[in-house]
């Protein structure tokens, strides 16, 4: 009995991966070509400021991958632990803005518009991807929505016309932030043809197409 449990855990660790490795896709998003060119002259990755707030993603994936997004390894002889349930993406109203001011979701998320101030604020949006309006919020109010087509939704408050956010709907789990200096990761992804898409408030979007080769690595550099 022993040893058929061992074969058991064996196979499954030894099969489970292979169904979903990948390559490591990973770059930088310039916000101008002088910035990319002055950061490789200087040879040194330096802050941009503003990157922060944009997104890139994959225009598609294979349907397998959206699936189940490529992990580790399971664990020799047994499982990773159950995971609690992550919670829900959230954007804030608070000092009459958006609390991130941009955030980014793959189709199908729900997202949580929680009235973080003292004062009333109304959340609304006439975007193509999603219209909605969830009216005067008193301080404290939560309400959640679910966003199942991609594109960019600006956000608006009816009380303060000066707040402005941007909800970003991918159309899968294939997608990014980058950090201060623009580098991202995205997950790993079987060997193909891509289009890479980049968003920022400031710049638009873009695309780039790309080739994800059997072996080594892809680093890739969107810009505007």
């Amino acid at each position: 009995m022993a040893r058929l449990v061992f074969a058991l855990a064996l196979a499954g660790c030894c099969l489970a991966p292979a169904a979903f490795a990948g390559t490591n896709v990973s770059g930088t998003l310039w916000l101008s070509a002088p910035a990319r060119e002055q950061a490789r002259r200087a040879e040194t990755r330096t802050a941009q400021p503003g990157v922060g707030e944009g997104v890139v993603w994959v225009e598609a994936i294979p349907e397998p991958l959206e699936k189940k997004p490529a992990e580790p390894p399971r664990r020799w002889f047994g499982f990773w632990p159950a995971k609690a349930e992550p919670p829900l993406p959230r954007v804030g109203e608070r000092d009459d803005r958006f609390v991130p001011r941009v955030l980014a979701v793959p189709a199908g998320a729900s997202v949580e518009f929680a009235n973080r101030d003292r004062l009333y604020h109304s959340a609304f949006s006439v975007s193509g991807a999603k219209r909605f309006d969830l009216g005067k919020a008193p301080p404290g109010q939560r309400d959640t929505l679910e966003f199942g087509r991609a594109g960019v939704i600006n956000l608006h408050c009816e009380i303060h016309p000066k707040a402005v956010g941007y909800l970003v709907v991918t159309p899968n789990r294939a997608y990014a932030t980058p950090d201060a200096a623009g580098r991202f990761r995205l997950p790993r992804l079987p060997a193909g043809h891509y289009v890479l898409h980049a968003w920022h408030p400031q710049k638009g979007e873009l695309r780039l197409p790309f080739r994800v080769p059997r072996r080594g690595s892809v680093a890739l550099g969107p810009t505007f």
